[in-house]
């Protein structure tokens, strides 16, 4: 069983980087919308909040060891367009996810076990969303709470997600809600994306709402 979890976590792959002694954090209720309940989201805020500066600090420590890009030495744009580059130069060490055992992917993915990858990925997504909070405190996490996006079925409905009050509130909406995560686990289940290999939504996304183009 050992070497199978290996396996699954790219140990087998010349230059494969073993992700096995990396921090696991499995939410305590995976899924989004109705899938959870108001109380299980709740928790998983708390979870993600309560655990974030710990969480930063060590994939500080593990991409510095990696060849990664230090957020604290960079703005918000430069961060999101170094952390990029090095996704595209380095995404080929991690487990690709058509190796993973059979699981629903994201956003029901498990984050532990033979899918630690899924906590590095969400990790990653946190850091750009510091990075935007850094440069603008207008943002904050919370749960996207949208009736509307609950009934449509929106991936980001009862997440913890980016959210900013909007200048001018709508009976609809009242927040802009902004899911890194979606950029990122995208990235990696699809890395010949048109999106991931020729553009650049990172830099975009955390520029646009550092300047406030979200919410404004």
């Amino acid at each position: 069983m050992r070497q199978l979890i290996s396996r699954w976590l790219g140990g087998s792959r010349p230059g494969a980087w073993d992700l096995s002694g990396y921090p696991a954090f499995p939410l305590p209720h995976r899924g989004f919308g109705q899938a959870l309940s108001p109380a299980q989201a709740a928790e998983n805020l708390a979870a993600f909040t309560g655990s974030l500066d710990t969480r930063q600090q060590a994939l500080r420590a593990w991409l510095a060891a990696h060849g990664g890009p230090d957020a604290d030495a960079l703005s918000g744009p430069a961060y999101a367009t170094a952390l990029k580059a090095w996704a595209k130069a380095h995404w080929q060490h991690l487990p690709p996810f058509e190796r993973l055992p059979a699981h629903a992917p994201w956003p029901d993915c498990p984050r532990d076990g033979a899918f630690i990858v899924y906590s590095l990925l969400g990790d990653l997504a946190a850091s750009l969303g510091e990075a935007i909070r850094r440069a603008n405190q207008d943002w904050r996490w919370g749960l996207n709470l949208d009736a509307a996006d609950l009934a449509d079925g929106m991936a980001t409905s009862r997440r913890v997600v980016l959210l900013a009050d909007l200048a001018e509130p709508r009976p609809e909406a009242r927040e802009a809600v902004l899911d890194l995560e979606a950029l990122v686990f995208s990235a990696y289940r699809f890395p010949q994306s048109v999106d991931f290999v020729h553009l650049d939504t990172w830099t975009g996304s955390v520029r646009d709402a550092i300047d406030g183009a979200h919410y404004r």
